[in-house]
């Protein structure tokens, strides 16, 4: 039974125009490295409509354990937020095509869109 998530690599990108014309764009990578760990980084940025960049803020990068069964891993992120380690836990839900993972979290609320990364690798 082989994992269908070691070795891969995923991505999201959301991005929205604000109503002075600004673009925000966040971009999510996740790479399950092998059977257990994976990384992740994050990043965000202002662009104005003529393109220039005006906010980019350095990428935060963080790592974490996971589980998985079938095409349904289970995630624990450890970040440090305000001085404190946290644990955070999602479900990440592969297609069957395996080019597409949709994300949902326990800290979602209601109305909360889950996330969705296409396969990069």
């Amino acid at each position: 039974n082989k994992n269908p998530f070691a070795g891969t690599k995923w991505e999201s990108i959301r991005s929205h125009t604000q109503i002075d014309g600004d673009t925000e764009t966040f971009v999510t990578e996740i790479h399950f490295i092998d059977d257990s760990r994976f990384v992740m980084s994050a990043s965000y940025k202002v662009t104005a409509p003529n393109g220039s960049i005006k906010r980019q803020d350095p990428t935060s990068k963080g790592e974490g354990t996971y589980t998985y069964e079938g095409l349904v891993a289970t995630v624990i992120t450890e970040v440090v937020e305000d001085g404190e380690l946290t644990k955070h836990k999602g479900t990440l839900t592969m297609d069957a095509a395996k080019q597409k993972i949709t994300a949902t979290s326990t800290e979602m609320k209601e109305g909360d869109k889950p996330e969705i990364f296409t396969r990069k690798k």
